[in-house]
């Protein structure tokens, strides 16, 4: 019998669903996901290299891949079959069909990211991290989620982080900031923290287009063209 370390909402066991033309697929550059296991995961959260991580929105493995390179295992699933790990149903199938993990660190929907706390909650070992917009802080649902369950941590990214439907571009941009909640059960909560600037140039890897990106679609053609 699997026992959990957080306490979990039955409400949230409501089934998801993605259209198949992935418009809630945002993959996370993967120097951001480097940039918070270096600054925020291992010194900060104290996640540690031998620990097991589950990535439950994996898309096509942009932030499941980065924690690779760090953490002794981690298993990548979504909902839809982007290629990248298992198709698992986060919100319906879990927890019966998920393996115990440590951490649980995603890039959530956000629609559904209130959901995926809540679960994730009720699942990991250690703790959960979940990369959202820094207005996902802000209503009525998530006070009910922080009056409960307060976050240890709230890491913010002083460099905004390029975020694009279908595919990662290496040298997009945006004007929408970032941050990551966590919850960790060995820490109280704390003061925020700040990711330094810095992380897209020093983190960024020679090989991370060949392996993540992949073209913008062409344009459709005005009728008549």
């Amino acid at each position: 019998m699997i026992q959990h370390s957080f306490a979990f909402s039955p409400a949230v066991m409501a089934q998801r669903s993605e259209p198949g033309d992935s418009l809630d697929f945002f993959p996370t550059p993967p120097w951001a996901t480097r940039a918070f296991v270096q600054h925020v995961a291992l010194p900060v959260l104290g996640a540690r290299i031998c620990d097991t991580v589950l990535e439950p929105a994996c898309g096509e493995g942009h932030m499941a891949a980065p924690l690779a390179e760090t953490f002794v295992s981690v298993d990548a699933s979504d909902i839809h079959p982007y290629g990248y790990g298992a198709v698992l149903d986060f919100l319906l199938d879990a927890p019966a069909s998920f393996d115990p993990a440590d951490w649980i660190i995603t890039n959530p929907p956000f629609n559904r990211a209130v959901e995926f706390a809540w679960t994730a909650l009720g699942m990991a070992r250690r703790g959960v991290a979940l990369l959202v917009r820094t207005q996902w802080l802000h209503t009525d649902e998530r006070y009910q989620l922080f009056s409960r369950r307060a976050p240890s941590l709230i890491g913010y990214s002083v460099e905004r982080i390029p975020m694009h439907r279908g595919r990662w571009e290496p040298e997009g941009d945006t004007m929408t900031d970032y941050c990551w909640v966590c919850w960790s059960r060995e820490l109280p909560p704390r003061a925020p923290f700040w990711i330094p600037p810095g992380q897209r140039k020093a983190l960024t890897r020679p090989s991370d287009a060949a392996r993540f990106a992949k073209p913008a679609p062409a344009p459709l053609l005005e009728r008549g063209a």
